[in-house]
């Protein structure tokens, strides 16, 4: 006949074998050190870093779909405006999700018509920077154009 011990309390075993000790749910820890609590919640000097390589990889990021853009530009003539545009920066708008690209225009050329024929194009590229990037979702992309001026830079 085996005899049970009360919820919440020790079974103690014959001398020399384990305790076992059953713990009551939905009690933490009453004694937590304040140290180890930081560097495991990442509440110390750690988030400095984290916040550098989030940066850093956000360049990454802009970097990879500026290369993948100019390539699509390259290679087609978009909706036939007759001149060559080039992809000068991308940047995260609020955040990758949604980039700002920031675009050349020749000189010469109507600005309002290229970027009437890029909003036109907008899907087609975006397509091409979806091939071109490992991510679950293509970015939302707005184009802005850049003025280009000649001379020195300021």
């Amino acid at each position: 006949m085996r005899i049970r011990a009360p919820a919440g309390s020790a079974r103690v075993r014959a001398k020399g074998s384990f305790v076992k000790r059953r713990k009551r749910r939905g009690k933490g820890a009453e004694f937590v050190d304040a140290d180890f609590a930081e560097i495991l919640y990442g509440e110390g000097s750690g988030s400095r870093s984290d916040s550098r390589q989030v940066q850093r990889k956000t360049q990454q990021f802009c970097c990879q779909v500026r290369r993948a853009l100019n390539l699509a530009l390259a290679d087609s003539n978009v909706a036939g405006i007759g001149c060559e545009l080039f992809v000068d920066e991308v940047s995260p708008a609020p955040g990758c999700g949604h980039l700002l690209v920031h675009i050349v225009v020749q000189d010469g050329y109507s600005v309002v018509d290229a970027m009437s024929a890029l909003r036109r194009d907008a899907s087609r590229l975006r397509s091409e920077v979806a091939m071109a990037i490992a991510r679950k979702r293509a970015p939302e992309l707005s184009f802005v154009p850049v003025s280009v001026q000649g001379g020195d830079d300021e």
